[in-house]
């Protein structure tokens, strides 16, 4: 897509495919694009016709009939002007951008918005919010279909203009930069958890690792096989492969300014089953259909390194995949085996099933030998998590409020709904076992305890918070600007609180 922030004179004689005109609720009235204000009454019948009102939501498509250069605008409402924020901006650039789509424009413009779209906002801010969302509403799913199956391509944006006052074009410019660089990082892990687990395995999850750190200059990659995972004593993650043909990895992944200067650090760890069956505590036909998804939060985590990257955010990054599978054949580990974790601490297999969470265990203390000291793990760990927060938002759990609350601010800072629960020390002893230090199955409430066993190799020492997104990684219906399919959830998180700690 092509970005451009741009200055005119009059929208009269400016070209393009559709118009976009942000309009206040109760002030249609007063939208006029013509001198002698003719467009002006005519756009106020229609939108009294059609009774549009400019509450959020709202569109109404205005055919210019050669009054404008431009062949149509689309008048979008931004709610009451002394209630519009930040979240009913996005959700009236939402219905905007979607009318756009419905309309097969190519060329689209954001004519001139009022300060009071977003109170306190900047061009930069509102060009930046305009081009994420632009780039995550034009997302296509990486199917595969065939123009002999009938398909036909999609029409797709090609240009993005913001017309802005002269002297703000350069930040204006910048902000549409650096929204569309995190709405392609959006898009990447969207790409990821929509790809079928036959063609994601993790060799290509590698394979997209290290053509990041060739692609990016500021990121490095290593991989760790199957052999050095042995040496290293990563036993969780090997049991959980073991019943796979493919075999696993650990990705560790560094992105560092390119000048050398950051001022905090931030290990991000994604959860990277590429496929789970459950192991010999097999799923259901239905539970297992879409598990191709379960390494979303390692898309998630890939996506978010080079968004990341591309805005060069003074903070260094550190990044952890154990992409893996869960499968069957006559090595798979059993219900009843004791592991030995590569943090020392030994677990009995309580269900197969429960199998992220013993990869995540390897990859938490992988990431503390490397010094980590503030943790953020995403996965689609437990079902259980839609019983709290629906497919709107996920769960988060943390054994430091104050790390875990600047997670959350994040999170509804870009519309990613979180919410923070309490991890009640009572829970804790579900995860005991008879037989070795620890469990891999708490039973109920499934989610906490699942949160707890990561807890136990976080420790209390550093800043851990681990996003439980089963509930909304992966949707399927379409909510705002998300398709269904694979929503990349996180990853507008994890760039923005990394923003916060660069001090951005």
């Amino acid at each position: 897509m092509k970005l451009k922030a741009l200055s005119v004179a009059s929208l009269v004689a400016y070209k393009a495919d559709v118009i976009l005109v942000g309009v206040f609720a109760g002030e249609q009235s007063k939208v006029s694009f013509a001198a002698d204000g003719n467009l002006s009454l005519s756009t106020a019948r229609q939108a009294q016709a059609e009774n549009f009102g400019g509450n959020v939501g709202e569109t109404l498509v205005r055919f210019t009939d050669g009054s404008l250069a431009a062949p149509q605008a689309v008048l979008f409402g931004l709610g009451a002007r002394d209630k519009a924020n930040e979240a009913s901006f996005r959700k009236a650039l939402t219905a905007a951008l979607k009318k756009a789509k419905a309309l097969k424009a190519q060329h689209v413009a954001f004519a001139p918005l009022d300060p009071d779209a977003v109170a306190g906002s900047t061009s930069y801010g509102l060009a930046r919010t305009i081009a994420l969302y632009a780039g995550m509403v034009d997302y296509v799913m990486n199917h595969q279909k065939t123009e002999r199956g009938g398909h036909k391509q999609e029409v797709r944006f090609k240009k993005l203009h913001f017309i802005v006052a002269a002297d703000q074009v350069e930040a204006a410019f910048q902000g549409l930069k650096d929204g569309f660089a995190v709405a392609s990082a959006v898009n990447f892990a969207r790409d990821l958890s929509n790809e079928p687990a036959g063609t994601l395995t993790p060799a290509k999850m590698v394979k997209l690792a290290r053509k990041t750190a060739d692609d990016v200059d500021t990121i490095e990659t290593t991989v760790y096989g199957p052999k050095e995972l042995k040496k290293m004593g990563a036993n969780a993650l090997l049991a959980v492969g073991r019943g796979s043909d493919e075999p696993c990895y650990l990705i560790d992944m560094v992105y560092t300014p390119a000048d050398g200067h950051y001022v905090d650090e931030l290990t991000i760890i994604g959860k990277s089953v590429t496929f789970d069956s459950g192991g010999l505590d097999i799923k259901p036909a239905d539970g297992m259909r879409h598990m191709k998804r379960d390494m979303s939060g390692g898309a998630v985590t890939l996506g978010a390194i080079k968004a990341i990257a591309a805005l060069g955010l003074p903070i260094k990054v550190r990044c952890v995949m154990a992409p893996t599978e869960n499968m069957i054949n006559g090595s798979s580990y059993k219900p009843g085996d004791v592991i030995h974790t590569m943090a020392g601490l030994t677990v009995e297999v309580d269900n197969t099933d429960a199998e992220g969470r013993l990869t995540l265990a390897d990859a938490i203390e992988y990431a503390k030998r490397q010094g980590a000291k503030k943790i953020i793990d995403l996965a689609t760990l437990t079902g259980a998590v839609r019983m709290m927060v629906g497919d709107v938002g996920c769960c988060l759990f943390t054994n430091n409020d104050d790390f875990g609350n600047a997670i959350v601010a994040s999170g509804f800072a870009q519309g990613e709904k979180m919410l923070n629960v309490p991890m009640w020390e009572e829970y804790r002893d579900l995860n005991k076992s008879e037989m070795a230090d620890l469990k891999n199955s708490g039973g109920a409430p499934g989610s906490t305890t699942a949160a707890y066993f990561l807890r136990e190799f976080a420790g209390e020492e550093i800043a851990w918070a681990h996003l439980d997104i089963a509930s909304v990684a992966f949707r399927d219906r379409e909510l705002g600007a998300d398709p269904r399919g694979s929503t990349g959830f996180g990853v507008r998180t994890l760039v923005e609180f990394a923003s916060r700690l660069a001090g951005k």
